[in-house]
């Protein structure tokens, strides 16, 4: 009786035959009150968040937010805000000697492109028409700066990133472009390297002979581009023909300076295949003397061969210098070889002067190429005012430099 009683108050059902140890192991009062006692006797200062504990988190999660940006710009674009972040990066070696100074070396950036940091977008409101907007910034990589710009086509000022390059709303259509804001002007299209074969950059530059000279008390700030301005672009395919004009304001105060930065200017041009042609001219009123750039620029695509010629005058005052270019750009091999031989004529200032330059572009791919280019200046008569970077200081003294580097864009 006993037995059978015992055997009745000790049996277990199934799934029950566990241990006193396992089944406290699972209870969760028994859990919590373990994990209580567990912390009681434990300091609290290691319970606390290490300093670079807590900061290499809140790193992994700036690092995390980088890296989903450009996942959270590509959704953007898929849902029509088509936002864009690019840039191109160019960075070399570079080694200039002058008549009268010893060879200096320099890390440079810009020697084969001006390297930029950027955000832009479109909107297509349908009907053919389309808003967008373009924030351009300049970028020294050899020494993170960015670039000064002007606000109001006189002074020149850099306070920091400054989107100096461009920065432009835009509305576009089926009538053509018009743009407003900061903006590359109309004559400054011919200097680039559509019709020079070293574009602005590096020592082969094209801005070395086409860019005024200073004279009288005038300083341009508009051979390049201009604030506060409105510019309208013709629409594509209009049997080849194609142009740009601007108007720009100064926003000068009352008084004899109150029209200085004032600015207008046309390019038009014709382009096929295998010829490309235009002529531009850009206008910018000041006190001391206004300051006209105009030039005429073509080139014949001959084979592996472009043709390049290019005529420019720079008109300060009373003063001007005109340069005329013969050069080439050469596809050989995986890149491309460039050549210009520049004369310059100076009138009321400087002296004449000639440039030659010579360089190769190496594409490794779409985005990245390597690029080397020398080249040298001499200045004709008393004057030493034209160099590749590095000024004579001997009157009627040359100047010249070699440069190597490589350049990214993404």
């Amino acid at each position: 009786m006993y037995l059978t009683l015992w055997r009745r108050v000790t049996k277990v059902r199934p799934g029950y035959r566990r241990t006193i140890r396992e089944r406290s192991r699972d209870d969760p009062t028994t859990t919590r009150r373990r994990q209580r006692l567990n912390t009681k006797n434990i300091p609290r200062s290691a319970l606390k968040v290490h300093p670079i504990a807590r900061g290499t988190a809140l790193a992994a999660l700036a690092t995390s937010a980088i890296a989903l940006a450009p996942a959270a710009l590509a959704q953007g674009k898929e849902s029509g805000s088509g936002v864009q972040v690019f840039g191109l990066l160019d960075i070399g070696v570079q080694a200039l000697k002058a008549s009268g100074t010893d060879t200096r070396y320099f890390v440079n950036s810009d020697g084969n492109t001006s390297s930029r940091f950027g955000v832009r977008g479109t909107e297509d409101l349908g009907g053919g028409l389309k808003v967008g907007f373009w924030l351009e910034s300049a970028v020294s990589v050899d020494d993170g700066t960015s670039g000064a710009t002007s606000t109001n086509n006189k002074d020149s000022v850099s306070g920091g990133l400054t989107w100096g390059r461009r920065a432009t709303v835009q509305v576009s259509g089926d009538w053509g472009e018009l743009r407003l804001g900061r903006d590359y002007v109309p004559s400054f299209g011919n200097l680039t390297t559509s019709m020079h074969p070293f574009g602005t950059n590096g020592v082969g530059s094209s801005g070395l002979m086409f860019y005024p000279v200073p004279a009288n008390g005038t300083t341009a700030r508009t051979n390049v581009r201009a604030s506060n301005s409105i510019g309208y672009f013709t629409p594509s395919g209009i049997n080849g023909f194609y142009g740009h004009v601007m108007v720009a304001l100064g926003e000068q105060g009352p008084g004899p300076t109150r029209k200085d930065g004032d600015l207008q200017g046309v390019r038009v041009g014709w382009r096929n295949e295998v010829f490309n042609t235009s002529a531009a001219i850009s206008r910018t009123r000041y006190a001391t003397g206004n300051y006209t750039q105009s030039n005429v620029g073509a080139t014949y695509q001959w084979g592996p061969a472009k043709l390049m010629a290019l005529w420019g005058r720079n008109e300060v005052g009373i003063t001007s210098t005109t340069a005329t270019m013969l050069g080439t750009q050469y596809q050989l091999g995986p890149g491309e070889l460039r050549f210009a031989y520049t004369w310059l004529k100076a009138k009321n200032i400087a002296s004449d002067a000639t440039h030659i330059a010579l360089g190769y572009v190496y594409d490794l791919s779409k985005r990245t190429a390597l690029y080397g280019n020398i080249a040298r200046i001499d200045n004709k008569g008393p004057a030493m005012r034209f160099n590749v970077g590095l000024a004579a200081t001997v009157p009627g003294g040359n100047s010249g430099g070699v440069e190597t580097g490589v350049r990214h864009s993404f």
